[in-house]
């Protein structure tokens, strides 16, 4: 049966963890594998701070965050291979300088800028697992995503362009599996017409699986995590917690959407088409039973989820005039949104405002900001918590609001959604 796995990032945050993947690897290859990586640890993270402290010029902070970062992926070298490995040292040399290199480029915008450096990070770590693997015997080739996974040129957040990716796959990924060779490539990442690199958006990888599994007709997708599978909430936050065993497609795409940090929103759209089963599997424990994710509806699903994200900000819009926010506002409204690439997790409308709530970032909430108020005046708040309930009850809704304060709330038969502080 052909698998495609997905590793993250926080599970290869040192070398047994990397070590513990081409385990799995092992265990698993004797059938085709495609195995799909994420950057090690915090590494996306350091990669937009490297972004931040260039657009602010602070270059002495920037060398030494950039030195921080090149001694973690070259002392995981150290800690794979005691008695040194000169070519994966070299290619980790070679990929800091290339690194170093696009953070210096100019770019059209903020948005290719960004694609082109942080996608180091998951070039970096397939390095680091290929090496490991090789020395462990494994068969298996390495291919890069940015000549599979084709893409539109909305850098951040690219579009997919199916049939190229479809070709992409055919002529590079089965004559490799055929071969008896597994892939090994890099999540998260793609390339435009023009061959520059794009970006499927944060926690991406997933997606990418999900990509490869569609076009190869995978068996099943497997995504490993450190937890025993899917959760009704974070096991960090809340102290009882209950595991799904089975999940509708429908459902697992509801709790993506709303912001679930186990699965990357667009992940299941394309394992439903071919009807693929998606398991969330867990890294440390893989006896354990993992969430299935499937066709099947179950009653199990209809368990109350909660869903929190940090870092929020609610923005509101007015009209100068106190006319009415009519369509014509809207349509300008949202289209601000999209230029300044900023996703809507929840907004309210009113006779003269508009309310949206989103991700902080700080340059693009100044850019938005900016372009609003030639024609409108806003204020926001930020700092905040969206929390978002899925099969509520009044007991639940109690639960999670008490002791704070509200600033905007929103409810559907099956949804409760709050902002507080």
């Amino acid at each position: 049966m052909m698998r495609v796995f997905k590793f993250g990032g926080a599970l290869m945050k040192d070398a047994a963890g990397i070590n513990r993947v081409v385990s799995l690897m092992e265990e698993y290859g004797c059938e085709p594998l495609v195995v799909v990586v994420s950057a090690v640890g915090k590494t996306t993270n350091a990669l937009e701070e490297l972004i931040r402290l260039k657009n602010q010029n602070n270059i002495p902070v920037l060398h030494q965050e950039f030195f921080n970062l090149k001694h973690l992926h070259l002392q995981l070298v150290t800690e794979l291979f005691p008695d040194h490995n000169e070519l994966l040292f070299n290619e980790l040399e070679e990929l800091f300088r290339r690194l170093w290199e696009a953070l210096n480029n100019q770019y059209p915008d903020t948005f290719q800028a960004y694609d082109s450096v942080v996608s180091f990070g998951e070039e970096m770590a397939s390095v680091l697992v290929e090496q490991t693997a090789i020395a462990h015997g494994l068969p298996l080739q390495r291919i890069h995503a940015a000549t599979l996974i084709a893409t539109d040129s909305n850098h951040t957040h690219a579009g997919i362009n199916w049939k190229s990716t479809r070709n992409n796959i055919e002529s590079k990924v089965k004559p490799v599996l055929e071969a008896k060779k597994m892939v090994l490539t890099q999540g998260f990442v793609g390339s435009d017409p023009l061959g520059h690199i794009t970006t499927l958006g944060r926690e991406g990888s997933d997606f990418t699986a999900a990509i490869l599994g569609n076009l190869l007709h995978a068996g099943e997708v497997t995504i490993w995590k450190d937890v025993p599978g899917l959760m009704n909430a974070d096991p960090n936050r809340f102290s009882e917690c209950i595991k799904f065993d089975f999940l509708s497609y429908h459902e697992a795409i509801e709790l993506a959407f709303y912001g679930a940090t186990i699965i990357h929103p667009k992940t299941i759209q394309p394992l439903k088409q071919l009807n693929i089963p998606l398991y969330v599997r867990s890294f440390y424990n893989p006896d354990i039973t993992p969430t299935c994710i499937s066709n099947h509806s179950t009653e199990e699903e209809k368990t109350h989820s909660i869903i929190v994200k940090d870092h929020q900000v609610l923005l509101s819009v007015s009209s100068r005039d106190l006319s009415f926010i009519a369509e014509e506002n809207l349509t300008r409204l949202f289209a601000a949104f999209s230029q300044n690439k900023i996703h809507i997790n929840m907004m309210q409308h009113s006779a003269v405002s508009f309310s949206v709530c989103f991700d902080y970032h700080e340059e693009k909430l100044k850019q938005l900001r900016v372009d609003l108020e030639k024609e409108f005046e806003t204020k926001y708040n930020s700092g905040l918590q969206l929390i978002t309930l899925r099969h509520y009850t009044p007991f639940l809704i109690d639960f999670v609001t008490s002791d704070k304060e509200i600033f905007l709330e929103q409810r559907s038969r099956s949804t409760f959604q709050v902002l507080v502080k």
